[in-house]
């Protein structure tokens, strides 16, 4: 039989294991972003997979293949009919901007009199200089953004395949993190798992239901106005919902685009006023939703107060990003419950024992 290790054996042990794992999370840090997103949307699919499993029987792997492969047909056919369009519509842009440029350019090589103050073509030009270097740092930062939160394409083939073994292996997974701990911490263990689920359940409801109010709105306003494609842009500021401020910003953009170039179907208003209208109704409602609707609906479903929900979303966007500020509120909940049940265990108190005193006097009553 082995030796048992001494007290300061084992610390060392833990020690130089904690030290480990840190520089491996530090090497594979770029990995990390990629790999949470990877483990959210399987997460999501699971339950779709655990649902047809049971409708064949027990097939498990069938199932997940069954519920994966459509999903990337779907990720990957999305680009492939979007991006064309798109493209053809920067072309009649640059067409466009260009024209603007030529007119402008007449307009400099003559004076200008504004509210009777005459304008020579060198003040012009210094205040249209003025004007540009205003901008400038805007549209720097709005591409660094777009670099920022853009994935090549092998990040995006690592995030494909571990979607599918993530699925494929999620309750072996959480099997075999139960098992970690000593036999009599496994219910304990299960049960707070159980919580943490329940809390990443509630949050991508509320993310749901998001996405669901912001792709109705835009579809009733996008008809009401007539605005081309109203339907379908609609749905596509739904879907884009599910990244906080960027997306909604993205469909904004093109929405905007599409008012520019095709103009509205019945409104007495020309393609530029149609267009300067509808991204204002983004702007707007983008600015509710950010400073009001998603801390409501969030803090809801969640339990927790609108003021911290806001705080908490713009501030791991500004520190960390799109991607933090999309997980924050369920990794702050989940990391109380973590907190909640260490303190208690390191305080020998029970960690849930107000269910467990109603689950112990229901039965008493019931027999009386």
């Amino acid at each position: 039989m082995s030796n048992r290790w001494s007290d300061p054996t084992r610390y060392t042990i833990l020690i130089v294991l904690l030290f480990l794992m840190a520089a491996f999370l530090f090497v594979i840090r770029s990995l990390i972003g990629p790999l949470i997103i990877a483990a959210l949307l399987a997460y999501i699919l699971y339950p779709l997979a655990k649902r047809l499993e049971s409708r064949m029987g027990g097939r498990y792997t069938l199932s997940v293949s069954l519920v994966y492969f459509p999903f990337l047909i779907i990720l990957v056919a999305t680009p492939s009919i979007v991006i064309p369009a798109l493209i053809r519509q920067f072309q009649t842009l640059s067409g466009e901007l260009f024209q603007v440029i030529t007119q402008i350019e007449v307009l400099l090589a003559r004076s200008v009199t504004i509210l009777g103050f005459t304008f020579s073509p060198e003040e012009l030009a210094q205040l249209l200089n003025l004007t540009t270097e205003s901008f400038t740092p805007a549209a720097e930062e709005m591409i660094q953004a777009f670099e920022a939160t853009s994935t090549s394409l092998l990040w995006l083939l690592v995030v494909l395949v571990a979607i599918y073994y993530l699925m494929l292996d999620w309750q072996r997974l959480r099997n075999w993190l139960i098992g970690l701990m000593p036999d009599s911490e496994q219910a304990d263990l299960n049960r707070l798992l159980e919580e943490i689920d329940r809390t990443w359940r509630a949050y991508i409801r509320g993310t749901l239901l998001l996405m669901f109010m912001m792709g109705v709105f835009f579809t009733i306003v996008g008809l009401a106005l007539g605005l081309p494609g109203a339907v379908g842009l609609g749905l596509l500021t739904g879907l884009l919902s599910i990244i906080p401020e960027l997306g909604p910003s993205i469909a904004g953009i093109i929405a905007a685009l599409v008012a520019l170039f095709e103009g509205s179907n019945y409104l007495p208003l020309s393609n530029f006023w149609f267009a300067v209208l509808i991204a204002s109704i983004y702007l707007v409602v983008m600015q509710v939703k950010a400073l009001w609707l998603r801390p409501l609906v969030m803090g809801r479903f969640l339990h927790m107060n609108t003021g911290l929900v806001f705080v908490a979303i713009i501030g791991a966007a500004l520190i960390s990003g799109i991607l933090a500020a999309l997980i924050i509120l369920p990794v702050l909940i989940t990391a109380g419950q973590i907190g909640h049940y260490l303190r208690s265990k390191l305080l020998y108190l029970d960690p849930w024992p107000v269910e467990e005193e109603a689950l112990v006097e229901a039965p008493s009553s019931s027999d009386s």
